[in-house]
């Protein structure tokens, strides 16, 4: 006959074993739930990458146009940005685009419409893809249109950031003025619109020839043009 202390410590040993075993059991339990969900979260990391990828591959392809066009435009690879292939000179502190204030206007005007007729097809095929494939529905684009200024000596800092940004906002303008409109509404919900002004700064500015200052710095009287894809959440949670 068994004592009864004995009896006593197999049944706590017997109750300590079901407790570790639901211990374990739980602790699987966990483990399986949390890993299911890292596993979901990858899953959703990995579709919205590629997503990304594909939207970017797309954009890459309608911008190649405008990279193969090297009579309007030049593509700075390290900035992912055009600049104007030819001359846009202003006479000095000038900004509109007509006689008087753009040198050469009669040529320069007719390139600045066709880059302006140049950048509503390729964001006219943006909204074609758009329309044309569901996945697009959460893709939009900043275009960026950004005016510089030469560093002159008859000119102050402040002064030439505003001068630039005069510049950018009467390039849009001349643009709406002969109906190419980039925030007409066929493109609400797809372009986001920004003028802006760099003045003296930004990156790949001409460096001045320390013999010829006027040469090189002249140069930097330009426009930058940029298109960049927003993608908004794909996740389908």
């Amino acid at each position: 006959m068994k004592k009864k202390g004995e009896s006593f410590f197999w049944t706590s040993f017997a109750d300590l074993m079901t407790s570790l075993f639901f211990i374990v059991l739980v602790l699987y339990v966990l483990t399986y739930i949390m890993l299911k969900k890292k596993e979901k979260e990858l899953v959703n990391t990995v579709a919205d990458l590629k997503h990304k990828l594909e939207v970017y591959e797309l954009v890459e392809q309608n911008l190649k146009p405008l990279k193969q066009d090297t009579l309007l435009f030049r593509y700075e690879e390290n900035y992912k940005r055009f600049t104007l292939a030819f001359d846009v000179n202003f006479a000095l502190g000038k900004s509109q685009i007509q006689r008087g204030e753009l040198n050469n206007y009669d040529v320069t005007a007719t390139k600045i419409e066709s880059v302006g007729k140049q950048l509503q097809k390729t964001i006219d095929n943006l909204a074609k893809n758009k329309a044309e494939n569901p996945a697009m529905n959460n893709v939009s684009y900043l275009v960026i249109i950004s005016g510089y200024a030469s560093h002159l000596l008859s000119g102050s800092q402040i002064s030439d950031y505003d001068l630039s940004y005069q510049r950018a906002y009467n390039l849009w303008g001349y643009w709406k003025g002969i109906g190419i409109d980039f925030e007409a509404n066929k493109y609400k919900g797809l372009i986001d619109l920004q003028i802006a002004g760099n003045g003296w700064g930004g990156v790949g500015r001409f460096e001045r020839d320390p013999e010829n200052f006027m040469a090189n710095e002249t140069k930097n009287q330009r426009f930058i043009i940029q298109i960049v894809p927003k993608i908004g959440n794909t996740n389908t949670e």
